[in-house]
């Protein structure tokens, strides 16, 4: 799907961008689809390879449908952070930011499991997202997207996993279901 949304013509594209004044007027849908489409090939390209490392790295934990939610979970909470708090960004596109809130659910997953390899990710994790927010977004990255990186849309997706985990958190209490486990190791 990303693939076919990154071929479409470029205003079409545009359509489907997160866009501070359009959803405020209205066009609710660029909540989420701004995280589908992207500036150009090579940035689809290293947000996918850095999917499909995440998925290939945290995906036993849970299912696909439980990803596909935290991903859609993270990609809202990234755009309305960016909107309710953020008012200096006018447009945004690209799924790092869910990206980020994946990435924050797998080292909690770890750290539930008792890996402390998954505390070290949480703080390198933590740490970039607290260096993006000081100093700007990390040496390089502009030059590789091919435009500004949105450091807030980081931010507001690693929200977005949090909330993820404490709403899971809340429902497995109250249900008594067990947290996710890691089902079978994956061997390269």
């Amino acid at each position: 799907m990303l693939i076919a949304l990154q071929g479409l013509p470029a205003e079409w594209q545009r359509v489907l961008w997160y866009d501070r004044a359009a959803i405020g007027a209205g066009e609710y849908w660029r909540i989420l689809t701004g995280n589908l489409v992207h500036l150009g090939w090579m940035h689809l390209a290293l947000n996918v390879g850095a999917l499909l490392i995440g998925t290939w790295v945290f995906y036993p934990a849970r299912n696909p449908i439980a990803w596909a939610i935290a991903q859609i979970v993270c990609s809202v909470v990234s755009s309305l952070g960016l909107y309710f708090f953020s008012p200096g960004i006018a447009w945004c596109v690209g799924m790092s930011g869910a990206l980020h809130g994946l990435l924050m659910i797998g080292a909690i997953d770890w750290i539930r499991q008792g890996d402390r390899v998954g505390w070290l990710l949480l703080a390198i994790w933590t740490g970039k997202l607290a260096w993006e927010q000081f100093n700007g977004a990390m040496p390089f990255s502009t030059e590789t997207v091919g435009s500004a990186v949105v450091t807030d849309a980081h931010l507001w997706g690693a929200v977005g996993g949090l909330l993820y985990v404490a709403a899971e958190q809340f429902y497995r209490r109250r249900v008594g279901a067990p947290p996710p486990d890691r089902r079978e190791e994956r061997t390269p």
